[in-house]
Formats: structure tokens, C-alpha cells, sequence
């Protein structure tokens, strides 16, 4: 029988890749934004206000690693502390987390290109 603290350690052990994840997508999706978004804007104009940029960004960090939180709370509680019933999904689980996680992260970059595609890439 494991302690239900070896589910904490299990995905605290992978909020780093987690996050790395997440930084390289808000990057793609903040690149895309910037490149694609600032053919819709008057020159010298942005597309986002950088102060706003920043805000926007460490505000969904915290999010995201509220949301991560949540995969080791609702293991406790759907054990009831018995975690070794849920190990076996804590795989899964963490890999659905991180695609659906991903493709949010990545909506914008998506949003503007459905944009620009729409506008006949001009």
C-alpha cells in the first residue's frame, strides 16, 4: 500500500516538464499572435499592449498550475486516500491534462490563423 503523499510526489515530479510544455506553446501561440496579428494592425500599432501581455501571461500561468493542482486533488479524491487505485491512470491522466492543457495554450495562434485564412492570407 502506497502513501497517498506518493501521488503529490508523483506529479509535483513532473510540474516542470508540465510547465516547459506550456512555455514553449504560449511562446508559438504569443509568436503567432505577434507575426500573423500584426498584419491586421496600422503600422507602428500593436497588436497587444505589452503591459497587458505581461499580465495576461503570469495571470494564466497561475491557472494553468491551479488546473495542474487539481490532477493530485482529484486523485485524493476520487481514492478517498487509497491512491494506489488510481495509480495506474495517473499516466493517463496527466497526458490527457497536458494535450487538452497544450491546445488551449495554443487557441489563440489557432484563432488568428482561422482569421487570416478568412482575410485570404492578406
Amino acid at each position: 500500500m502506497s502513501s497517498p503523499w506518493s501521488a503529490i510526489i508523483w506529479w509535483e515530479l513532473r510540474r516542470i516538464p508540465f510547465n516547459a510544455v506550456m512555455a514553449l506553446a504560449g511562446f508559438a501561440s504569443i509568436a503567432v499572435m505577434f507575426v500573423i496579428g500584426g498584419r491586421f494592425t496600422p503600422p507602428g500599432g500593436d497588436v497587444l499592449e505589452p503591459a497587458l501581455l505581461l499580465v495576461l501571461v503570469g495571470g494564466y500561468a497561475v491557472v494553468v498550475n491551479i488546473a495542474y493542482t487539481l490532477g493530485w486533488i482529484s486523485e485524493w479524491l476520487w481514492s478517498a486516500g487509497r491512491v494506489e487505485n488510481t495509480a495506474p491512470v495517473r499516466p493517463l491522466v496527466f497526458r490527457l491534462g497536458l494535450a487538452f492543457s497544450t491546445l488551449v495554450t495554443l487557441a489563440p495562434a489557432a484563432l488568428i490563423l482561422l482569421v487570416w485564412a478568412a482575410f485570404g492570407f492578406r
